[in-house]
């Protein structure tokens, strides 16, 4: 293997999707039935077949047609066999969702290259490197990760954001402001990472029927309830994360895949006072919305249209 790419890593931490944002208002409720329909992402099932386990079973998604895109990011998935697996219909869903999310917020759309699984044979980072080492051009523009991190980092926080420098002559379509056109952006991800967990504390099993260490956005004692298959914030089953069993994950990709678009690290997050800043916000003309901070997978506005703006093919 080449001699590794220097890493340049983001400061994030997933603040506003891998945290239950303590100490905000209560959020408005926003019928699932809100967020965009899902379109279809080029080439996807032919990409799932390479992960193992069994087939999807069932009628496959019967997404509608994508609407014409202003362009696509080409992302391929690499699947951290010493973390966890992640289900091939499922990880479908969640690629669809985030087309959608993507489509919606700035006009380009997904499409997924390659799924591969591999082992780490040194750090998680190292994945990404060899990926781009052995596979022909052209090159995705960024990477998903699926795995806990370095350290248990995107199994503690949800996700984390960095680049990577592509080979000799590669050009990335998308020009991050921070980091240029010559690195592909990666999104290390917690596949099975819960939003508005409840009653967790420290374990991976619920021990209290109420919210305890800062669950439920820092309200100790709100009750808990089973939803998406495991205990959640009662108050947060109606948000737009909690809408399906895989919304989270596909906004967390979003807003990973954000990053490097935005020229304040972590304080490109969705409400922060860089963001007001950025976005020309004061108290006479804008106040915290959660559905609104959702709806941006956690980002601020102006992080989309610097994506849209840092596009030369």
């Amino acid at each position: 293997m080449k001699s590794h790419r220097r890493w340049i890593l983001v400061a994030l931490l997933l603040a506003a999707l891998s945290c239950n944002l303590p100490g905000q208002p209560a959020p408005t409720v926003l019928s699932p039935s809100a967020s965009p329909a899902p379109p279809t992402l080029t080439a996807l099932p032919t990409a799932l077949s390479t992960l193992s386990g069994p087939s999807p079973t069932g009628t496959p998604i019967d997404a509608p047609p994508v609407r014409p895109a202003l362009g696509v990011f080409q992302i391929s998935v690499i699947v951290d066999l010493s973390s966890e697996p992640v289900p091939r219909d499922a990880l479908q869903t969640a690629l669809e969702e985030a087309t959608a999310i993507l489509l919606e917020r700035t006009g380009f759309a997904l499409s997924l290259v390659d799924v591969v699984e591999q082992v780490p044979s040194d750090t998680r980072f190292l994945l990404a490197d060899r990926y781009l080492n052995t596979t022909p051009s052209p090159l995705p523009n960024g990477i998903v990760i699926f795995s806990f991190g370095d350290d248990d980092r995107a199994r503690t926080y949800g996700g984390y954001s960095a680049w990577i420098s592509g080979p000799e002559g590669f050009h990335n379509a998308f020009v991050s402001p921070v980091a240029g056109d010559r690195h592909v952006y990666v999104a290390f991800m917690h596949w099975s990472h819960r939003y508005a967990r409840c009653g967790y504390g420290d374990s991976q099993t619920p021990i209290s029927a109420t919210s305890i260490d800062g669950e439920c956005r820092n309200q100790p004692g709100t009750a808990c309830t089973t939803h998406n298959g495991y205990s959640m914030c009662a108050n947060a089953v109606d948000d737009l994360y909690a809408s399906t069993p895989t919304y989270f994950v596909a906004a967390s990709i979003v807003h990973e895949f954000m990053h490097p678009f935005g020229l304040n690290g972590v304080y490109d997050h969705y409400g922060t006072e860089a963001c007001q800043s950025a976005m020309g916000w004061t108290p006479a003309n804008w106040s915290f919305s959660l559905t609104e901070g959702l709806i941006y997978a956690g980002m601020c506005p102006n992080v989309y249209e610097n994506f849209v703006a840092g596009y030369q093919p």
